[in-house]
């Protein structure tokens, strides 16, 4: 029994069609998968830079309330030694 060359073609064609259309198949997910890790390393980029902002802001807002609450405290210090002198 002799195998045509059709046969033959398709005897090997098709697997290595078949192998192709699943590596270009695997390479489509890998690239969709890709560009959604992407994607949301963008966002959360963004989130912590907009937290960064925010506590920058807060730490200047800190750095003024301390500085308010040592000016107080040298006042009343002055107070106090006023009051002891008399």
């Amino acid at each position: 029994m002799a195998v045509t060359d059709t046969q033959l073609y398709l005897a090997v064609g098709l697997p290595v069609l078949i192998v192709l259309l699943n590596f270009v198949s695997g390479m489509m997910q890998h690239s969709s998968v890709m560009s959604r890790f992407s994607s949301l390393e963008n966002q959360m980029n963004a989130r912590f830079s907009s937290l960064e902002n925010r506590f920058s802001s807060l730490e200047s807002r800190f750095d003024t309330l301390t500085g308010k609450v040592i000016e107080v405290d040298n006042r009343l210090t002055r107070v106090e030694a006023i009051l002891e002198r008399r």
